[in-house]
């Protein structure tokens, strides 16, 4: 797990970037808990990841919590997968379920379920408190996907070239992904130590 500590900056949402993060991460935990719409907690964090020009430290906290939603969304998937094919059908497959022990089976799977979801909403508030503090977390796995995903996207979303190789580092001041050995910032100018 990489931590980089970032400089305090404003993002273009009007907010300081610590808290549009924090925004980010808290309405993406809130609808993931929420019955219906659960499944498309992935979709608050790419509402924030358009919506913000500037700060590259927000716009990759997005991509992780995007990828974050997706992952919790496939677990959940799987499971449901699961408890559906223990659920049973008719009177016949009612008694054999109970006689069987299926209920058990299927209290399990409920259960694993809740612990998953528990862990990634632990992950996230890990996540929150860092932002909180200007640390730029990169997870292990998750991290270096959403760098690559956020510099594709961001060329996409401002029509600027990428570059071909993948981001090593992170501007201390405002987040930009960037590769070892550059001496400034592309995007804010600044020295990097």
């Amino acid at each position: 797990m990489k931590i980089t500590k970032i400089e305090p900056h404003k993002s273009s949402l009007g907010l300081d970037a610590n808290i549009a993060i924090l925004i980010i991460y808290i309405a993406m935990a809130v609808v993931s808990w929420v019955w219906m719409f659960s499944w498309v907690a992935w979709a608050v964090p790419i509402v924030f990841f358009f919506l913000e020009k500037e700060s590259k430290f927000v716009k990759f906290q997005a991509v992780q919590a995007f990828i974050i939603g997706l992952v919790r969304a496939g677990i959940a998937f799987v499971f449901q997968i699961f408890i559906w094919i223990l659920t049973p059908r008719g009177y016949i497959g009612g008694l054999f379920f109970w006689a069987a022990g299926g209920w058990g089976a299927r209290m399990l799977l409920n259960i694993f379920s809740t612990l998953i979801a528990v862990a990634i909403t632990l992950i996230i508030l890990f996540l929150i408190i860092k932002a909180y503090k200007y640390e730029h977390v990169e997870l292990p796995v998750i991290g270096p996907i959403a760098a690559k995903i956020n510099e594709k996207l961001d060329t996409f979303n401002t029509g600027q070239p990428m570059s071909t190789a993948a981001p090593s580092t992170f501007c201390p001041h405002c987040g930009t992904p960037m590769q070892n050995g550059m001496k400034f910032c592309g995007s804010c100018g600044k020295e990097i130590t």
